[in-house]
């Protein structure tokens, strides 16, 4: 997913809904740095874990997505796998989670969302 939106060596790219960090991992690995949000303190604790097993010294942030507008300046695009099925702990459904992400969606920064087949678009 990293690939998709094309981050160069060195630039920084964010993860909100990072989970247990694969997606910080694989930009690690490419020599972008990475920053990951999650709310859940079970997913933050293996994130962590996942990195630091990898030798990655990714930040880690215990939050929700609504912090992205101010870290504005911090990353240079957006990769992550919006949360569902049995591992999410957001009480909310997938659409409803989707329009408020969304909405607070920092203009002209690279992006690239993965969802749930069969999301309903509104």
């Amino acid at each position: 997913m990293i690939n998709l939106i094309g981050l160069k060596e060195g630039e920084v790219v964010c993860d909100p809904f990072c989970g247990t960090g694969t997606t910080l991992l694989e930009a690690e690995s490419m020599g972008i740095h990475a920053i990951g949000l999650d709310f859940d303190e079970k997913m933050f604790k293996i994130s962590k874990e996942n990195l630091d097993a990898n030798g990655y010294n990714s930040k880690i942030i215990k939050g929700d997505f609504s912090q992205l507008t101010r870290m504005i300046d911090e990353f240079d695009g957006i990769v992550t796998d919006l949360p569902y099925g049995t591992a999410s702990k957001s009480s909310e459904n997938p659409e409803e989670l989707m329009k408020k992400f969304v909405a607070t969606l920092p203009k002209r920064k690279k992006l690239a969302i993965m969802c749930k087949k069969g999301l309903k678009k509104n």
